[in-house]
């Protein structure tokens, strides 16, 4: 079991002690965008994963001093706070690199040149400018152009004095998303993988729902007994649950679109059915996201030999499926 180092009450931010080197860090407001949690490791070599929990909450961390910052992906909730971490090495995953230092890799990763064909039109509403960002929250949404000083790999392992921990790739959420395993704890931080009510999320161009599927199951394998993820609170019981529960809501909306595709359909009528409807604000740029995560059950399921295209922009289910 872990132990808290103070109540978690309310909205204040804390330092939740794991174990004695390994703790997490909350964000002051809800741990959803633009802020994220994030792992400081207290040991011989000073480590931080992810670095989204905004400023109030890095007052409780020693900033000047992370040796180390290791980024589980590109999305700003979980970098935008790297400014802060002067003297840290910053790595991340190497399949995410060029999105961290390539504004046309990071602009087409977040897939906004499917805009036109899904949404009509070539305005492209983004997400980055809809935001005001909170004032301890010290970039702003988009391209930052962080300079990595190296990029780690499935496998690789960490040894920061007493406490080691390895990467583990877990793409389908973006390309190189990874997760953060501690071995002799067994301590998992799942990064976006969060075992949200709400579901998976694969609603960016370098999603892919296979990869997300089999990354869940690659966590579950790893058998943790506490499980720390970007958006939630610690889970130290029924986490084989959790994840199972978890990717069920995918595979739930799957056999809905596969239903509703009976007859064929467009994705604009697939999207209709809010089979897909996680956000409370409904504007342009969350119609987009539902639609490209939409099309990822329609790869999916036509991987499967489970629909088909109709040539006129529909699909429908593939007879006797």
């Amino acid at each position: 079991m872990y132990v808290a180092t103070k109540p978690e009450t309310g909205l204040k931010s804390v330092l939740i002690a794991l174990t004695k080197q390994i703790k997490l860090v909350r964000p002051e407001a809800l741990a959803v965008y633009p802020y994220s949690n994030s792992l400081f490791i207290d040991d011989e070599t000073k480590a931080m994963i992810d670095a989204g929990s905004g400023g109030k909450a890095y007052q409780e961390v020693p900033t000047d001093r992370i040796d180390l910052l290791l980024l589980t992906h590109h999305h700003f909730d979980h970098t935008n706070g790297w400014v802060f971490f002067k003297n840290a090495k910053i790595m991340a995953g190497q399949e995410d690199g060029a999105a961290f230092q390539d504004e046309k890799q990071f602009r087409e990763r977040h897939g906004y040149s499917r805009w036109a064909e899904l949404m009509g039109g070539s305005q492209v509403e983004e997400w980055e400018r809809l935001w005001q960002m909170p004032p301890d929250v010290p970039t702003q949404p988009g391209f930052q152009n962080i300079q990595l000083d190296g990029v780690f790999k499935d496998g690789d392992v960490f040894q920061l004095g007493e406490t080691c921990v390895q990467a583990i790739h877990a793409p389908g959420h973006s390309r190189g998303h990874y997760a953060f395993f501690f071995p002799q704890e067994k301590i998992l931080f799942s990064s976006d993988l969060d075992v949200s009510p709400r579901g998976p999320w694969y609603g960016y161009g370098d999603c892919n729902l296979d990869d997300l599927i089999d990354s869940i199951h690659k966590l579950m394998d790893l058998q943790p007994e506490i499980l720390v993820s970007s958006h939630r609170r610690v889970i130290d019981t029924g986490i084989k649950e959790a994840f199972q529960a978890y990717l069920n809501i995918a595979l739930q909306r799957e056999a809905r679109i596969l239903e509703f595709l009976r007859e064929p359909h467009t994705i604009d009528e697939i999207a209709a059915q809010n089979i897909i409807s996680e956000w409370e604000r409904k504007i342009k740029t969350t119609e987009f996201f539902a639609k490209m995560m939409i099309v990822q059950h329609l790869k999916r399921l036509k991987s499967q030999g489970k629909i088909e295209a109709t040539g006129d922009k529909r699909y429908v289910k593939i007879a006797g499926v």
